[in-house]
Formats: C-alpha cells, structure tokens, sequence
C-alpha cells in the first residue's frame, strides 16, 4: 500500500503593515460603523433625542399657540419613568404681545406651589402683585418648576425658556441635590460631577439606549409609593460624606452657568436662597451611632431621650442633658435639633437658631438645602453680579424667634400659603432694588395688599385647605417621616378630621373620593370642582358657582377639565340669572375655538372634549351645531361621562325636532347601558310622551 503523502505547507507570509492597518481599523471601528448605522435606523423610526418642554402647537385668532408640556420631563427620570416629577401645563403665544411682561420661574416642586394648588401658588401671587405694581400691562407669569428635579434639569429647562423672550428670569433650586434627579444620592445619580450629569444625559437621548430600553422587562407598579420613596437612593448621607461637598458644587456650577446663559441673552435673572422649616421639623433621617462603644452608646441614648422628655417642663435641666449628650457625638443631628428647641423654648433664640442649622445640616437625609449648598447659590450669583432674593433670610425675619416652621411651611421645604405669598412679596421687593431695567416704583410696592387678600382673590377655601392638610398627612406617613417626625402626621391628620367634621356626608363622601384615582386623569382633578358637583346636586348653584370659578383657575386654560368647569360655571349662571349674558355667551365661544385647537392638535383624545364642546353649543343654543361633538365623544367615553353625552345628544335631537333619532338613542341606551338603564328609560318615557302629547320634554331631559 503505497504511504500517504502529507500536503505541502504554503510557507508564512506575514500580513503587510497596510494589511494590518486596516485589519486593525476594521475590527476597532466595525462595531462603532455598525452600531452608528443602528442608530441612524432608530432615530428614523422615531426614537433617540428628548421631547421638549416647550411645544408650538400653531397658530390660533389669538396668536401662535405655546403650551408648556408636563410630558416633557419624563426623560429626567431615567431610573424611573413610570413615576416621573412633572411640571405644570401653561400657555401663551410667541412672538410675545405689545405691552407684555413674561416672568418665567424655574426650579423645584417648592417653587412650583407644591402642595397648594396652582391658582394658589408663590407665582400665581406674584402675578396678582405685578399686575397692581403695572396695571398698564399684560403680565404673563409661566412657573417651570418640576417635582424631584435637582439643578441639571432645572437648567436644561431654563435654557430651553430662554427661546421664548422671557422678560425676567427666576431660578429657584437647591432642595434637590441630594434626592433629586440628576442628584448625587438618589435613585436617579448620574455622578457627582457636572461633566458626568451631561454624559448620562447624552447617552440617554441615544436611540440604541432608548431602543433597548423598551425591550427590557418592565418594573413592578410603583403606585403605591411617594414620589419622594422612590427618590431615595441611600437613607444615610453621613457627616463627612463626599456627597455632601459633591451636592453644593453641582449646585453652585450649575447656578452659575445658568445666570451666564440669561446674560448672554439679556435676560434679567433673580436667583432664590431655600428656606426650609428648621423650628418644627426634626431631622428626617437617623443618625448612626454604631461608631460609638456600648457604654458611651448607652451614655448618649439616655442624656438624648431624658433630654427630649426634660424640653416639655424643665428647660434648664433639658439644656444640660442635651449639650452633654453633644459632648459624647457632636455631629448628632437629633440632639442638635431637640437642644435647640429647648433653647427656643427658654427664650434663647440666637443660640437655638445656631443649633438648628446645624441639625439641618447633619441631617442625614438631606432633603432640605444645607448651609454649604446655601453658600453655593449666593456665591454663583454674587460672582456674577445677579440679583439676590435671599428667601431664607426673608423667611426667618418674618418667623417667630426667627426660626422658620409651621406658620410658613407646610413640610420640610414647601411654603405654607402664608409662605407662598410671602416668597412672591419677597421677588418684587428684589425688583424694587433694581434688576435690569424691570424697575418697581417704590410707592407702589409700599400700596400692595396683605398676603390674605390676594389670597382671597385667588380663591383660597376651605376645601384647598384640606387638600393640603391630606396631601401632608400622606407625606408624613411615609415611614422614615413618621418615624422621625410623628408629630407631624398628627398635626395633619388631626386638620383634615376637623374639617371633615364640619361637612355634610356628601361632601365628606366626595372629598375622600378626591383622595384615590377614581376620579382623577392624569393629573390631580381640583377638589373644589367636586365638591361644586355635590353643590349643583343639591341646588346650591350660587355656592357651587364660586367653587367653579376657583377650579378653572386652578386648571391649565388648554385641557378638557378647564372646558368642564367654564360649561358648569356658565349652567350655574344660566340658573341663578334665567338666561346667559352677552359676555357669558361670548365666553362659551371662546372656550370651544380653544377646544377646536386641543382637537386640531391631538391634545385631547379622552372624548371629554367633544363632550364639553357639545354642551356648551347647546347653552349657546346651537343645539345642530352640538350633535358631531356630542357622536365624536360617544365611542370614547364610558359610565356615566356616556349617559350624560346622550342626554345631552337627545336634548340637541329633540330641539331640532328629529324626535325619532332621539328615541332611537334612548332605546339603544335601555337595551345596552347596564346599571344605568334605568336613565334611559326615563328619558324614554319622556320622549314618547312628548312625541304623543306634543309636550316640550327636551327641557326635563336637560344633560347633567
């Protein structure tokens, strides 16, 4: 058998340098081509980028339409979106009008209003203040502040303001840095840098990101938790944490950087300090003690909680304890504060104040804006020769003992409404120093009101109150407040009971309605139009009439919910006066071309809109004119949003006289309406009737 014979080896030949190269250059910048490619596939296919804050609907008989987006935010919270901070919705035109003054406000939920409705907000009285300071001008004031955002944000929103000729620019952050977005300990960090805040924030707007984004498993619902729960990234920042220097320089960079973009563009700017509630409130988080051996541990525990029980009736006896149980952990943030209120308690009020910033500043939760941060805010501006509104001092000169709690704050940092008008009050007094040319005339700023009537002008009552003493009882049953701050559960929860006790079971029964989702989209529905339903209900049209002029302000002009209450308000009117005015006829036109504009542009889908467009035809009288509106929302819409656009679609029917298509609508209705059946065949009845005795029944089947 003849011996296999091996194939002949082909000898070496190393691969050229020009080989290599490019080899080399194939397998670095093949994956980068490959994934360049992807990305410009996606971003065809519509993702990739940010949407804006600020939309251009088009153009309307007013001018071209601007509407603020809440939707606009989202694409902060990277770390959780299907719970983002928003921003509230405004609206104005661009190019600004002759003779208009635009104040925009950016920042935080404190300088948005949170918790008091917008109407009754720090920028709804500012507002109201400069209209009486230039009542030859049209005053436009649009607030940017969003919930849960730190100072990148609230800088990547002012930036995108400044396209939009504001005529003054108020920055208000400094709260956030830490439990933010885009703040150093939260569960949305994107680094303690501002060059790693702008990275993340590139790689976020990539498509390839956003792409994979959507193909991950979705979270488990988060709806049973706080916006502030979900903030938290860590319950522990301690004393000597490098979050802490990290915090106040984010801060002051990006506070600087933001008055360098308003003078570049000749925009004036105020720049806020942050009051917080410093008398009232202790520390939210719990300080650690581990580092301490038993003995001294024990030592501290017993002095800290004999002194605290000491505070209630012997002041000096408490001081002692305290100051000592300071001597064994004096960067303690608790015993600082409860020193501090025994000081105030013994009329001692410059060593309590001392003792209370230092508890704010220890605090290791720091949800409140601490002296380093504070520090930051003045120096960007002074650097940079901007305008200072020193909110902090302004809020203790106006509290007892000069320490800053419950008369004008409502939690840890938001202002009470006393707080709110007293921070609007403080930005004008700024602007009578002199900010830029925008000059208040000293005179007037001497005539300008108490805070209580402007808040009477715009709509303060009962019942906001006690949306805010809820909305605080929620907040302070979070479990790490309630566990450091149980007193101000109680306070809370103790306000709301004694309004409740005050009301009649509808109301009451409404009002803990206002407390779930039921009857809320997408917003929080204002309690004050509510309960002007259970007013209406019982006859009350005078008393419900007021309550709903109050929820239209507290409502963006642009949304199916104002067009609600304009439709209520004017069938109150209707009611008590026997008929609509000129004026009242010329306000239902005005609110359905705003309604043909949400249509035109897709910002509304609900079918609420049609709904409310068909009614207020028909108190125009336009009864054909409603019947496409009222058919439009039909296939929409359900419950009893559905039997009330019938009625109403029957009542239009019936006065143009097509009395069969109108009985033909109550019949479908009987045969397919379930539990609400009953209603139709009502109006049934009503309708043969008419149609066999000739009777006007349309009046008695008017729409609720």
């Amino acid at each position: 058998m003849p011996k296999a014979v091996a194939p002949k080896s082909r000898p070496y030949r190393p691969l050229s340098t020009r080989k290599r190269l490019v080899f080399g250059a194939l397998c670095v910048f093949g994956p980068v081509l490959l994934l360049g490619l992807l990305e410009m596939i996606l971003r065809f296919s519509g993702m990739g980028g940010y949407p804006s804050i600020i939309n251009q609907v088009g153009p309307t008989s007013e001018g071209n339409l601007v509407i603020t987006d809440p939707a606009g935010a989202i694409s902060f919270f990277f770390a959780n979106p299907e719970r983002p901070g928003y921003n509230e919705q405004y609206s104005f035109y661009d190019p600004k009008g002759p003779n208009t003054v635009r104040v925009v406000l950016v920042g935080e939920s404190a300088i948005k209003g949170f918790p008091q409705p917008r109407n009754l907000s720090a920028s709804a009285f500012l507002g109201e203040m400069l209209r009486d300071i230039w009542p030859d001008k049209n005053i436009e004031v649009i607030n940017l502040g969003t919930t849960a955002v730190a100072s990148f944000p609230v800088m990547e929103i002012m930036t995108e303001a400044l396209d939009y000729e504001p005529d003054l620019m108020i920055i208000s952050t400094g709260h956030n840095e830490f439990f933010g977005t885009y703040g150093v300990a939260s569960t949305g960090s994107a680094g303690s840098r501002p060059w790693m805040l702008r990275t993340t924030r590139f790689v976020h707007s990539l498509a390839l990101v956003q792409g994979l984004k959507r193909v991950l498993p979705e979270r488990g619902s988060q709806e049973t938790r706080t916006l502030m729960e979900i903030m938290v990234g860590t319950q522990y920042v301690g004393p000597d944490d490098r979050r802490r220097q990290a915090a106040a320089h984010n801060l002051e960079h990006h506070v600087a950087r933001m008055i360098d973009l308003c003078k570049r563009n000749n925009v004036p700017v105020i720049v806020c300090t942050q009051p917080s509630n410093e008398r009232d409130l202790a520390p939210l988080g719990t300080d650690d003690i581990s580092r301490l051996d038993r003995k001294k541990r024990a030592e501290f525990e017993n002095l800290l909680v004999s002194g605290i029980d000491l505070t209630a009736t012997e002041m000096a006896s408490a001081i002692e304890r305290l100051r000592a149980a300071l001597l064994i952990s004096p960067s303690n943030s608790r015993a600082h504060f409860f020193l501090a209120q025994a000081l105030y308690r013994a009329g001692r009020h410059d060593e309590a104040a001392l003792h209370f910033i230092r508890a704010r500043d220890l605090d290791p939760l720091p949800w409140r804006a601490p002296s380093l941060s504070q520090s930051g805010i003045v120096r960007a501006a002074n650097e940079r020769g901007a305008a200072v509104c020193d909110l902090e001092r302004v809020f203790r000169e106006a509290s007892p003992g000069g320490a800053i709690g419950w008369e004008l704050m409502d939690d840890h940092v938001h202002p009470s409404l006393e707080g709110q008008a007293l921070a609007a009050r403080a930005i004008v007094e700024t602007l009578a120093e002199g900010t830029d040319g925008l000059r208040v005339d000293p005179e007037r700023l001497a005539a300008l009101k108490g805070w209580e009537e402007y808040a009477r002008r715009l709509g303060d009552n009962p019942y906001d109150r006690y949306g805010v003493a809820h909305t605080m009882r929620v907040i302070f049953g979070i479990p790490f407040m309630r566990q450091t701050n149980p007193q101000a559960f109680e306070r809370f929860d103790r306000l709301a009971k004694e309004f409740e006790s005050g009301w009649p079971v509808e109301t009451v029964a409404t009002a803990r309605e206002w407390q779930t989702v039921n009857p809320h989209a997408g917003g929080k529905r204002p309690i004050t139009g509510m309960i002007a339903r259970v007013l209406m209900r019982e006859g009350k049209f005078a008393e419900a009439l007021e309550l709903l002029e109050i929820a239209r302000t507290s409502v963006p002009v642009y949304t199916s919910w104002h067009m609600e209450y304009v439709y209520f308000a004017l069938a109150c009117r209707e009611k008590i006066n026997g008929r609509l005015s000129k004026e009242d006829q010329a306000l239902a036109l005005e609110e359905i071309d705003r309604g043909r504009v949400l249509l035109q542009h897709g910002y509304s889908t609900s079918g609420l809109a049609e709904r409310h467009m068909g009614r207020l035809h028909q108190l125009r009288g336009e009864f054909a004119e409603a019947i496409p509106y009222l058919l439009a929302s039909r296939s929409r819409i359900g419950g009893f949003d559905l039997v009330a656009a019938d009625q109403a679609l029957i009542v239009s029917y019936a006065k143009i006289g097509d009395l069969e298509t109108a009985i033909r609508v109550a019949e479908n209705g009987v045969a397919h309406s379930g539990q609400f059946a009953g209603m139709y065949r009502q109006m049934l009845a009503e309708l043969q009737s008419w149609k066999k005795d000739g009777a006007p029944a349309a009046a008695s089947i008017r729409a609720n």
